[in-house]
């Protein structure tokens, strides 16, 4: 506080105080108020712009994590479909034949086969 505020504001405490320097005390106490409130909201504009700077990082973190988790579960699906795909092209590759009379010959095996099913079918 200021010293000219002391000495006022202990003589109006012992009653010592004229109507000039009670006047003069509450224009002081005015001006210290009005400081005090703009001090308050100052802290206030700080406090907000923190919280939603605080609040800003937390909704990048957010979305950060989430799209990482994308990136996990796309690349694992990925995988998992290219895996099926070789297993599907191996089982292909292990039904052909390279050779055409072997081709040939489980082709007549098969159509035999086939044909006898029919024939019991039809009996």
């Amino acid at each position: 506080m200021d010293n000219n505020l002391d000495l006022l504001l202990q003589q109006i405490s012992h009653g010592k105080a004229t109507d000039e320097q009670m006047v003069q005390a509450e224009a002081q106490l005015e001006q210290m108020e009005k400081r005090m409130e703009r001090m308050i909201d100052g802290w206030n504009t700080v406090e907000r712009t923190n919280s939603k700077h605080a609040r800003n990082i937390t909704l990048r973190w957010i979305a950060g994590v989430a799209a990482s988790l994308l990136l996990i579960v796309s690349l694992t699906l990925l995988a998992a479909h290219r895996n099926e795909q070789q297993e599907f092209a191996r089982q292909q590759s292990e039904d052909t034949f390279d050779n055409p009379e072997d081709a040939a010959a489980e082709t007549q095996r098969a159509l035999l086969k086939f044909s006898q099913c029919i024939n019991k079918a039809i009996e």
